[in-house]
């Protein structure tokens, strides 16, 4: 009996101080592994959901990490706001110490969020107790067993039971579930052995379940739309799927079994251009531990091919194989994506084609083209260039034939060429800001005009295509309104006119085409006009006159064969109408004629408004220019011979000296070379671009206070920053017209530093 508490004491003692000091660290980095392991989840969930402000999703996310009892707070911020994206937090549950834990969100090398995440340890500490006084109750009724044993029970009676429980306990380690104990017996180690059964049953009714839930799982990954999979490198390099979905089969073509032991059949179904790419990302991925994320081909025996996107987490594997790197990711099929970004650049190089698609397709379906406003700002953009290049050239030609020329005949024509183009210019402004007036931002302007000169600059617009089908255009102007000033935006007053009655004449055979315009209420400065454009055309009927006002509609489908159109003119004239705080509206029957008309609100003048004094003619402009700064040299940065030739003449008419550099490089090196006053720099060249050129001008000691004016064909407010983020002091967009070049030439001139 002595040898025997000799024997229990220093165990229970020893094993006391293991529980005691041990468990208390095992439960702290248990703690910590929980942390990291939920820190982990969300750092591979949230990425794409917060780069696409996703926060209901996310919401779901974080809400499930908040199931857990011991989860006190979950923060996660946006980086490029600086400012809460969702936080979840219950402190009811901070009743113990806290494990915070912080992880940064990264997309691809860019970070763009932080996760924080409280977690509290007093259901730890409450379990750690229990095992203490459990620890403690077992070792003492052990204690007094073995005592009443040693002194009860014979050494015989011992060992044949110990020896069954053990090769019972045997069976139990290596999953045999089946195993029974041969004898029941009344004592302890029949309880224990009782004990040991139900442990079994519990085992195996664990065992069933995480097989259940693994069966489960298996028939989530068989059935997500793309292949899902565990890839493992060995630290040898050599790589093999621990796990594949059967997608895989519709993929590329392979069964699960030959991607176990190795992922060679995997590289060898990659396109040859991108089996280095894919292989290099992956090495990537691994050294640093960062995502994979990475696009690429495959092709299939029958020779089609198909792209896939890549997506896994990658992670350190531990064991036998360690220095091994395990993801786990999906692919998914993109090559639906691919074949519209492909099919987006083709339509920036061939400019028509896209115009004749995109109108096909708006008029299939509009709700699949406002769900493509990305792809549709990229080629309003592109289209901008493309038409704004050549009439800079028309434009630009147009003025200085009308300065050489002395006819009044030609004079009058060439006039009349100046006037159509810039209007064109107007229309196609008007036409490109549309989104602008989709999101409310677009500024009208408030200038003085007059209604007559608005009515007779459209007349005079389409004068020629109504001779030319023998119309007769007719004006009807209140006799308030003939020579009244009143304060607006005349130019978009002009674009409804002209959208209404360039219908007006494509639809009508024979007959008139009427322009009216009255004084509808007066009240104060603020006038009520009403605008009628009457015709005796076709008519419409009163089923589509509910459509025509709507974005991307026409009457119907033989209107559109016929004579063509977007269906966005009338659309544009009913936002412009809702600005200028109007309406507009359609009177017809088929076979009657139409007559469409619209309001708006304008001002009179007062007495003593304090308006601008008119502004200078060209002419005057470039005198004035010529007078101040004549022999001034400035350089021209332009890569187009025939925009070169415009923009020469203009600035020589005003006097200046001109040097012109064919690209970016070309310009920076004339800079550094020769002193000049000005520099006028395209944005679009070869070589080197206006905007790196700007920056190369700007990190050399000529350039510093050089001031540069940007010359580009995109007129939008997104390039025009550009420029003015590169370094360059103003923008001038093309096509150019005169006044607004020469008076910016004259404000820079005026402000260049003085030369030692």
């Amino acid at each position: 009996m002595g040898a025997s508490i000799g024997l229990l004491l220093p165990a229970l003692i020893i094993g006391g101080l293991w529980i005691g000091l041990r468990e208390p660290q095992q439960v702290e980095q248990a703690q910590q592994a929980e942390l990291q392991a939920k820190l982990d989840v969300l750092a591979s969930s949230l990425p794409e959901l917060l780069w696409n402000l996703d926060q209901v999703a996310a919401r779901e996310v974080v809400a499930a990490i908040m199931k857990s009892p011991e989860v006190v707070r979950v923060r996660v911020s946006d980086a490029s706001q600086g400012v809460p994206f969702i936080e979840m937090r219950y402190p009811e549950r901070q009743k113990g110490r806290l494990f915070q834990g912080e992880r940064e969100i990264y997309r691809g090398s860019a970070k763009i969020g932080h996760i924080q995440i409280d977690l509290d340890d007093h259901l730890a500490s409450a379990a750690l107790a229990r095992q203490r006084w459990l620890y403690g109750l077992t070792v003492g009724g052990q204690l007094l067993i073995s005592l009443l044993l040693i002194l009860m029970l014979l050494n015989s009676r011992l060992l044949r039971p110990l020896r069954e429980l053990s090769g019972f306990a045997n069976d139990l380690a290596e999953g045999r579930f089946s195993a029974a104990l041969g004898r029941q017996r009344g004592d302890e180690i029949g309880r224990l052995g009782g004990h040991l059964e139900h442990m079994r049953d519990a085992l195996q009714q664990q065992f069933e379940s995480q097989r259940d839930l693994i069966n489960r799982l298996r028939g989530m990954a068989e059935t997500v739309p793309g292949v899902v999979f565990q890839l493992r490198m060995k630290s040898g390099g050599q790589f093999s799927f621990a796990y594949v979905s059967e997608a895989v089969r519709d993929y590329l073509q392979i069964s699960p079994a030959e991607l176990a032991e190795q992922a060679d059949a995997w590289f060898e179904r990659l396109h040859a251009e991108d089996r280095a790419l894919v292989r290099d990302s992956l090495m990537a991925s691994a050294r640093h531990l960062t995502p994979w994320q990475q696009e690429f081909r495959t092709h299939h025996a029958d020779g089609s091919e198909r792209w896939l996107y890549g997506n896994a987490i990658a992670q350190l594997e531990d064991g036998p194989e360690s220095g091994g790197v395990l993801w786990h990711g999906f692919l998914t099929d993109i090559s639906r994506q691919r074949r519209d970004a492909l099919e987006l650049e083709r339509y920036r190089h061939h400019l028509e084609e896209l115009v004749q698609a995109r109108t096909a397709e708006l008029a299939e379906a509009t709700q699949a083209a406002q769900a493509a406003s990305l792809a549709k700002s990229a080629f309003l953009a592109n289209m901008s260039h493309e038409i704004r290049t050549p009439m800079n050239a028309i434009i630009g030609l147009t003025y200085l034939v009308r300065r050489d020329t002395l006819e009044p005949e030609q004079q009058e024509r060439l006039k009349k060429v100046a006037d159509a183009a810039e209007h064109l210019l107007s229309v196609i402004n008007n036409v490109l800001d549309f989104s602008k007036i989709e999101a409310g931002k677009l500024q009208l302007a408030r200038a003085e005009f007059s209604v007559g000169q608005v009515l007779d600059g459209i007349k005079s617009m389409l004068a020629q295509r109504a001779a030319e089908k023998r119309l007769r255009i007719d004006l009807d102007l209140d006799p308030r309104l003939a020579a009244r000033p009143l304060l607006g935006d005349s130019q978009r007053i002009a674009e409804v006119l002209l959208n209404f009655a360039g219908n007006a004449v494509k639809f009508t055979e024979q007959g008139f085409v009427r322009l009216s315009a009255r004084v509808e209420q007066e009240q104060g400065r603020r006038v009520q006009l009403r605008f009628e454009v009457q015709d005796s055309g076709i008519g419409i009927s009163e089923e589509a006159q509910a459509r025509l006002f709507q974005d991307f509609e026409q009457a119907d489908s033989s209107t559109t064969r016929r004579y063509g159109g977007t269906g966005l003119g009338l659309a544009i004239c009913r936002r412009l109408a809702h600005l200028m705080h109007g309406e507009v509206g359609v009177e017809s029957e088929p076979g009657a004629g139409s007559l469409f008309w619209f309001t708006l609100r304008v001002e009179q003048p007062a007495p003593d408004d304090g308006r601008a004094p008119l502004p200078l003619s060209r002419n005057q402009i470039a005198q004035d220019l010529q007078q101040q700064f004549a022999g001034t040299r400035v350089l021209l940065a332009e890569d187009n011979a025939v925009n070169q030739e415009v923009a020469v003449a203009l600035l020589s008419s005003a006097g200046l000296k001109v040097d012109v550099a064919e690209d970016g490089q070309q310009a920076v090196d004339m800079v550094e070379q020769s002193d000049y006053a000005l520099v006028l720099m395209d944005v679009q060249m070869p070589v080197m671009d206006g905007l790196d050129a700007t920056r190369a001008i700007r990190a050399s000691s000529r350039g510093r206070e050089l001031p540069i004016l940007a010359m580009t064909a995109n007129a939008f407010a997104e390039e025009r920053q550009r420029c003015l983020d590169a370094g360059m002091n103003d923008h001038v967009a093309k096509p150019v017209v005169a006044e607004q070049l020469f008076a910016t030439l004259r404000l820079w001139l005026s402000r260049r530093p003085a030369r030692a």
